[in-house]
């Protein structure tokens, strides 16, 4: 196996980990910890996990963690799931507090793009050291869950070249955000329960506590302003379709008829504040304001590109129960509109595997069908590849994958890399 540089690493010694965090010492002498330079940025921290016990040939699990912790503690916190496995482990840096933010002298420079950044950083360096000589094959596994969930998803998709020697093959993901803009207010989903069709009184109040409202809550602190919530880096199913609406103010404020910057411009040439405190501009005829574009289906990956969309699993917790029947509303609503303004795990794990499901079906296996004269049997391939499992409900505000979860991802593992 290809060694790396000691110039460029600060090998931390096992004993400086706290064991009580580990499963066992034996464990803690299989971690090597490196700090890997992100150019003017400072530095993220890659941890490899029984690499070296394992052949360079054996295919390499790389994990992001559900959350930025400190080195010291994410080196212990590997999942138990993956000790059979030779792993990396991209510790990215972001702060999920205001109060954590505050105490660092970088301040938001953490927000994102900054774990984007880390992430591509730790990548690009396991690729550098961690391959095999020449152009002999080591596949690679990308894992995450929460946070972590997100990046992967990422970085998968814009990684898996089958191709090259190295590079990404699948992707193993747990209670993922995949479209932060659907926190926005005018996203559709919002827009639909401002109008009424959910089906249930208090649609939001089972999010109060759990995961997902957690993630929710999170959301100003991790990226700072809305703009970036549009980034297809950070919301995945971007990379497939447009957003469909316009980059508001705020995190909570509605899309203004006309862009801020306009408006400025315009409150500036002439002295007095042109717009109302609902965004709106008097005397302007809405139909001659932008309006928020349609969605629209975008070709990814690029038809020019050497990307596979790669095989997957995501997982996802089950969604709160119903309220008891005494909470409906007197209005008979249907099941599908009902759902047309739900937003939680699973319905973020359903719409990033429909659009990756799209993308197989759409554009690789219609381009295949024009070259390839034995072309059969592939019917069923996009659901294949791309899998959704739920895991159960595993306990409000818990972020552990549960006995269930642990044994799907398992399985899925096993079939791809073997029994480790």
């Amino acid at each position: 196996m290809q060694r790396w540089p000691a110039a460029r690493l600060s090998i931390r010694s096992p004993c400086t980990l706290k064991p009580r965090r580990l499963l066992s010492s034996a464990a803690a002498a299989h971690v090597e910890s490196i700090s890997v330079p992100c150019a003017s940025s400072g530095s993220v921290t890659v941890s490899l996990h029984n690499v070296s016990h394992h052949p360079s040939s054996a295919p390499l699990l790389v994990y992001l963690p559900p959350f930025s912790l400190p080195a010291s503690e994410g080196l212990a916190g590997l999942p138990p799931l993956f000790h059979p496995y030779p792993t990396a482990a991209i510790h990215y840096r972001w702060p999920d507090t205001a109060k954590a933010l505050e105490s660092l002298s970088s301040g938001r420079l953490l927000q994102w793009p900054t774990p984007l950044h880390d992430t591509l950083f730790g990548y690009d360096w396991i690729l550098n050291n961690l391959s095999r000589p020449g152009l002999q094959r080591r596949d690679i596994y990308v894992c995450g869950s929460h946070l972590g969930a997100g990046l992967a998803a990422t970085l998968a998709l814009t990684e898996s070249h089958p191709h090259q020697s190295m590079a990404v093959r699948g992707l193993l993901a747990y209670n993922g955000i995949y479209d932060w803009t659907s926190f926005l207010p005018d996203h559709p989903v919002n827009r639909a329960r401002s109008h009424g069709l959910d089906a249930l009184e208090g649609a939001d109040l089972p999010e109060e506590g759990s995961a997902f409202g957690y993630l929710r809550q999170l959301m100003p602190v991790l990226f700072g302003t809305p703009s970036n919530l549009f980034d297809p880096f950070a919301s995945a199913v971007l990379l497939f379709r447009t957003a469909g609406m316009l980059v508001p103010e705020s995190f909570t404020a509605s899309s203004p008829n006309l862009p801020p910057s306009l408006l400025d411009a315009i409150d500036e040439l002439s002295g007095e504040p042109l717009h109302g405190d609902d965004g709106t501009v008097p005397g302007v005829d809405v139909e001659t304001a932008p309006k928020a574009p349609r969605r629209g289906y975008l070709a990814f990956p690029p038809r020019q590109s050497s990307l596979r969309i790669p095989e997957a699993l995501l997982l996802h917790e089950s969604a709160a129960p119903p309220p008891p029947p005494g909470s409906w509303r007197r209005r008979r609503r249907s099941m599908k509109k009902a759902r047309a303004g739900r937003n939680d795990f699973e319905s973020q794990a359903a719409e990033l595997a429909g659009l990756m499901r799209r993308s197989i079906d759409k554009l690789e296996l219609r381009e295949r069908m024009k070259w390839d004269d034995e072309f059969d049997g592939w019917e069923g391939e996009a659901q294949r590849r791309v899998r959704v499992g739920d895991v159960g409900r595993v306990g409000d505000g818990g972020f552990e994958l549960g006995e269930k979860g642990e044994e799907m991802a398992r399985e899925w593992l096993e079939e791809k890399l073997g029994s480790g």
